[in-house]
Formats: structure tokens, C-alpha cells, sequence
């Protein structure tokens, strides 16, 4: 029998992620996934609300961040397709967050 390389956990966490997000554990789920697919930068300045209908909402910090963001929509939603595959998104909608 031909052995296997183990399967790094790390690897493993979008996935499971992205289906505790598909069957409504969303919020801390794609919290946990935004940043990590993302990269900190953009997900210091923002953060996922939920995934409706394949819509990933997600709330941004300053208007500059949002112009942004929608600006890379393609960018991004195509990172998240390619490492969530258990919750894709058809598109991202982007919300300014509101005031304190």
C-alpha cells in the first residue's frame, strides 16, 4: 500500500470554513475566512456580514476602502471562489459601515 502525504490542516480551513458558512454558521465563519483569503490589509478594513443567495455582503470601513474594494471586485471574488468552494459567491456586494 502506497503511502500518503498528510494533508496540512492549514489547507484544510477554507473548506471547512466555507461550509459552516453555506449552512448558517456564516458570520464567524467568513470572519474567519475574509482575512485569511483576502490578506490583512483588506481585511483590517473590512469584514463579511453574510453570504445570501450567492452574495457575499461584506462591510467596509471608509468610503475610499469601498471605492476600492468594488473597484477589485473581480480580483477578489475570483480568490474567494478558487479557495472557498464550499460557499462561492456570485458577486460582492460592499457596504460602508456605520458610523460609531
Amino acid at each position: 500500500m502506497a503511502s500518503r502525504e498528510p494533508t496540512p490542516l492549514a489547507s484544510l480551513l477554507p473548506d471547512v470554513l466555507g461550509r459552516l458558512a453555506r449552512e448558517g454558521n456564516g458570520v464567524a465563519a467568513l470572519g474567519a475566512l475574509w482575512p485569511r483569503v483576502q490578506g490583512a490589509i483588506i481585511g483590517a478594513q473590512s469584514r463579511p456580514l453574510g453570504l445570501v443567495d450567492g452574495v457575499l455582503q461584506v462591510e467596509v470601513r471608509a468610503a475610499t476602502w469601498r471605492a476600492t474594494l468594488q473597484a477589485q471586485e473581480a480580483v477578489l471574488l475570483e480568490r474567494w471562489n478558487a479557495a472557498v468552494r464550499h460557499a462561492p459567491a456570485r458577486r460582492i456586494e460592499f457596504r460602508l459601515a456605520p458610523l460609531p
